[in-house]
């Protein structure tokens, strides 16, 4: 999995053959075959750019034979992602399975392309969730890609086993209603019958301590899964204040770890998205004055020079050509040449690299439908 001090590391990397290849990949069936076929072709491609840079072939044969060597290990085909990065210099090779899919691409210049992996940056973090049910309760940290469960040590495992240590348990067996109103809180059934019972909240009471205290140490958004119901009595009880409002609603039990957690992700994605939407709104608030701009040229340079606050870029685009540091003049051109670059991709490292935010967003989403957008430190 990568990171964002991955990503960072990457973009810090200059050299003479910096060569960038990405490609979708599939995690099982027929297809999976093809993505070794796919990686070949684009190594092919590589080739080619390398040898317009005019490198000589017995270079290009050490630089990539350890890419080359992927194509005949049949075993690591079969544990990709939807994505896959490679990162090849004259004095390292690195490889990142991707949770997420973009567009086979490949770059040789003296930088490696990192845009495609700016939506890794925007969606990292670490989140938890809680799977409330009757028979097991589950905590567990994730993060986009990964699932783990954390191990409580003081809580209930389930309502029966509370229910075994209760005080009132010989009270509680003799009334017929106890297993009725356990089934109306965490199987969404009994309908408004008395489920607001006192050893349920109990019950809860005694996780929502663990939890909170557990959850108080990392800092970490937390998402409840379960039926409505349950969820709604363990909100009573909750004494955390990164709950999340939206819940995974539906009976857990069923479900793996991986699955509760893909279903937290899809809850917890716009949590982690919060300030870029919090920017685009700020972008929209500045129209009209000089601390944002849509104007490649004019972004460019504020790169260069670290200036850039905020920088949005569109997933998939790119854009040719170099900056001349000493004229402050950005040259364009309609294909890569050498000497030349991906704008966006140099704008997208330069603002990274000066700790700035980037962005990445589908084209029709981006600011002003521009192909590039940036808030300014200063004017």
């Amino acid at each position: 999995m990568i990171t964002r001090d991955d990503i960072l590391e990457l973009a810090n990397k200059e050299g003479d053959h910096c060569i960038s290849i990405y490609l979708p990949t599939h995690k099982a069936g027929e297809e999976v075959q093809q993505d070794p076929i796919r990686l070949k072709n684009l190594l092919s491609d590589a080739v080619q750019k390398l040898k317009g840079r005019e490198v000589k072939e017995q270079q290009i044969d050490e630089l990539l034979s350890d890419a080359r060597d992927l194509l005949d290990k049949p075993l690591f085909w079969q544990h990709n992602d939807k994505g896959l990065a490679l990162f090849i210099s004259d004095d390292e090779f690195e490889y990142y399975r991707i949770p997420h899919e973009f567009k086979e691409r490949v770059m040789v210049d003296d930088h490696f392309l990192i845009t495609p992996l700016v939506p890794m940056i925007t969606l990292e973090g670490t989140f938890c969730i809680l799977a409330l049910s009757q028979k097991k309760i589950r905590l567990l940290k994730c993060t986009r890609a990964n699932v783990e469960e954390i191990e409580l040590e003081e809580s209930p495992d389930s309502l029966e086993e509370f229910l075994k240590y209760d005080v009132n348990e010989d009270h509680l067996q003799h009334h017929s209603g106890q297993g009725g109103n356990a089934q109306a809180i965490f199987h969404g059934q009994g309908g408004s019958r008395d489920t607001n019972t006192e050893e349920i909240k109990n019950y809860l009471k005694a996780i929502e301590n663990e939890v909170t205290s557990i959850l108080r140490k990392r800092n970490d958004p937390l998402v409840l899964a379960g039926v409505q119901e349950a969820v709604a009595e363990y909100r009573k009880v909750n004494n955390y204040s990164r709950l999340m409002d939206e819940a995974v609603l539906g009976n857990p039990d069923p479900k793996s770890d991986t699955e509760v957690k893909d279903e937290g992700w899809s809850v917890i994605k716009s949590y982690f998205l919060q300030s870029m939407y919090d920017d685009i709104e700020r972008f929209g608030d500045l129209s009209g004055s000089d601390k944002q701009s849509d104007n490649l040229s004019q972004i460019v340079e504020a790169a260069y020079y670290g200036k850039i606050e905020s920088l949005f870029v569109p997933i998939g685009e790119h854009s040719w050509g170099w900056f001349d540091m000493e004229r402050d003049t950005v040259h364009h051109s309609t294909e890569p040449k050498n000497g030349e670059h991906d704008l966006i991709n140099m704008a997208a490292i330069k603002t990274l690299t000066q700790s700035g935010n980037v962005y990445a967003l589908d084209k029709e989403d981006m600011p002003n439908g521009s192909s590039i957008a940036a808030i300014f430190r200063y004017a």
